[in-house]
């Protein structure tokens, strides 16, 4: 399949077009096994010295690549053609064996200089061929496709390949050589930008490890977060459960990268990711739904990302956090009406151990009552409001609520009309302070259900009281 010469040798047979497909569609398996992701476009040219054989495009075509397919081996040809196309910062992709040694380095040269990757077939197979077995190889193969320079045959794709990969490993080990060695076998193949790409995933593996960020090895003007295919790369692969690696990775993104992973994602290492950084990642608004969510995330308790969303689903409700308004949820669908009676909603924020400032009060004849409460009271045990509520009827429901949080600087504004929270203004929460304070409110939720998203560990069941036979009053004993 790497080896191009049979399928070059049948273009003196008397079906060129077919002969010209035969080869285009080997490239293309080629280029499919180093990325599944790209999207290849065969164009009518072949071996044409302006127009490509090929284009490559990623993220819905915001990113692009051409590549031109070349019959000759001859470096001085594909010399002059870097010459013509280099501005365009093309992929050369030569079917037949490369010769004359001296040629070559001018060729390596020119071509690193003009960020034009040559690189034949067989190169860009030696790229993938394991990335199965070491996964970081794929952001490897994919950033070649994407930004690799220069010379490239089938010996240094593998010389790379083993130097990012141990390179990997030895990131998560604050190990320097080896970490250093996968820098500058990234810094020496790939433009800056994707170098830079693979260089911040090996940062934040440095960081998660434990180790400062000064002694990393090489390239160490970097501070950018890692972004989204770095992070998911890291979900995909990383083998730990230390909650404080996590902490270090979620240190340095957003809740805004995480909900960036295309795809959708439910992994143990997004749990873990999530549950050690409620008290870091901030969304704006959350939203509240008793409809299973579409995708089958099992029936245990569940973080996932979904359509720029993260949602925590369970086996009674799933709850949404989004970074932007109430409404980037609208694909929610239909949201039941989640009013309650004035007693229930107490109860909720009781069990909860929530406090509440401000509270809306409407009847079915049309009502309403706004009620704020006193500086400093309980809003609960306020008879005024009972007395108010009382006097709207038995009807009446409440249909929005505001919790102060942050020390009561800022305010969470709870609609249960549509059971939804967000902030006034352009205020953002905690993820803690979401679930500890709006899913409460939004739904009736059992103490198991409230622990379980807070990964608060289930208390022991207590066990029956031990009665004694004669127990007198000066003997302090609480009874069971």
């Amino acid at each position: 399949m790497n080896d191009f010469t049979v399928v070059i040798s049948d273009l003196v047979e008397d079906d060129p077009a077919r002969n010209v497909e035969s080869i285009k569609n080997a490239v293309i398996s080629n280029i499919r096994a180093s990325d599944a992701a790209v999207e290849i476009e065969s164009t009518d040219y072949f071996n044409h010295t302006y127009a490509p054989d090929l284009v490559l495009r990623w993220d819905k075509g915001k990113e692009e690549r051409q590549v031109y397919l070349r019959t000759s081996g001859n470096p001085q040809y594909l010399r002059e053609d870097v010459a013509v196309v280099s501005e365009r910062k093309p992929i050369l992709m030569p079917l037949a064996p490369l010769r004359d040694p001296d040629q070559v380095v001018e060729l390596e040269i020119e071509s690193a200089r003009s960020s034009t990757l040559v690189a034949d077939p067989a190169s860009l197979y030696a790229f993938s061929a394991e990335r199965h077995e070491r996964p970081v190889l794929g952001l490897l193969s994919r950033a070649v496709l994407q930004g690799g320079r220069g010379l490239v045959d089938e010996a240094r794709a593998r010389t790379t390949s083993d130097a990012v990969g141990m390179g990997f490993v030895a990131a998560q080990q604050a190990e320097v050589e080896s970490t250093r060695g996968a820098v500058v076998a990234a810094e020496s193949l790939l433009d800056p930008a994707h170098a830079g790409q693979l260089t911040r995933l090996l940062h934040a593996v440095w960081l998660g490890s434990g180790a400062p960020a000064t002694s990393f090895p090489g390239a160490t003007g970097v501070t950018a977060e890692l972004d989204a295919v770095g992070l998911k790369l890291l979900l995909d692969i990383a083998v730990t459960d230390d909650e404080e690696f996590w902490q270090r990775i979620g240190a340095g993104i957003t809740l805004e990268r995480v909900c960036e992973i295309e795809g959708g994602l439910e992994s143990e290492n997004l749990q873990r990711l999530i549950k050690s950084n409620l008290d870091h990642f901030r969304a704006k608004s959350c939203r509240i739904s008793d409809v299973p969510v579409q995708a089958d995330y099992g029936s245990a308790p569940r973080w996932f990302v979904h359509s720029g969303i993260l949602g925590y689903t369970t086996d009674r409700y799933r709850a949404l956090f989004s970074t932007g308004p109430v409404s980037s949820m609208d694909f929610m669908g239909y949201i039941e009406d989640g009013t309650v009676e004035l007693g229930e909603l107490l109860d909720r924020v009781s069990e909860a151990g929530i406090g509440i400032s401000e509270l809306v009060l409407e009847s079915a004849t049309g009502g309403r009552i706004d009620y704020r409460a006193p500086q400093n009271s309980d809003i609960s045990r306020d008879d005024l409001l009972h007395d108010l509520s009382s006097a709207l009827g038995n009807r009446s429901s409440v249909v929005s609520v505001v919790v102060p949080t942050g020390g009561g600087n800022r305010h969470l504004a709870c609609d249960l009309t549509k059971r939804a929270a967000t902030g006034r203004t352009v205020a953002k929460f905690y993820l803690s302070e979401l679930v500890q304070n709006a899913v409460p409110v939004l739904r009736s939720l059992r103490p198991s259900e409230r622990n379980l998203i807070l990964d608060v560990p289930e208390q022991p069941e207590e066990l029956p009281p031990i009665r004694p036979r004669r127990v007198d009053e000066s003997d302090n004993i609480e009874r069971g």
